[in-house]
Parts: structure tokens; sequence; C-alpha cells
């Protein structure tokens, strides 16, 4: 049964970093960001239950690492892919910014 506890709480730490991702101003994903106070919600109780998941199965300390892990990599990863999509949208033509 362990072994669920880990990929779970990975599972909730990126739905709720993606969740912040796409509640920002700046984000690049989609054409306008989503209603924020919403999406800022449920990121904080996805965060919350992906450590409360995780603790339940693992040591607390192994648990809030794990959580902090993965929302940074996903929030690292969110801008790059952004950019990608961007390029894609405008057909791949890299626009020259001075």
């Amino acid at each position: 049964m362990q072994d669920f506890f880990m990929p779970a709480s990975v599972l909730f730490a990126i739905a709720g970093a993606l969740a912040f991702y796409l509640a920002a101003p700046g984000q690049r994903w989609l054409r306008a960001p989503l209603p924020s106070r919403l999406f800022r919600t449920l990121a904080a109780i996805s965060s919350l239950a992906a450590f409360v998941i995780g603790a339940s199965g693992l040591h607390p300390a192994t648990s809030l690492a794990i959580v902090f892990t993965a929302a940074m990599a996903c929030l690292t990863a969110c801008p790059f892919i952004g950019v990608m999509v961007d390029r894609v949208r405008v057909g791949g033509a890299p626009r020259v910014t001075r």
C-alpha cells in the first residue's frame, strides 16, 4: 500500500502547481488566465492534499520534500513549455524583440 502514496502525492503536487501557473496573469499556455481566486484556492487545496497523502504513508519530512520538489520542477518547466506553445501557435517563426 505504501507504493500508492508517493505517486499520488506527486500527482497532487503537480496538479496544484499547474493550477497556480494557469491562474497567473503571465502564464503563456492559454490565451487568458483562469479565474485566479478559484484556481489559487484549488491549487492550495491540492498542494495540501499532496502533503497529507504523502505524510500518511511516508514520513512527513519526506512528504514535504516530495511536494516541494515536484512543485518546483513543474513551475520551472511551465514557462518553457509556454514558449514552445507560443512558437507552435505563431507557426514556428521566431520573434525578435529589441
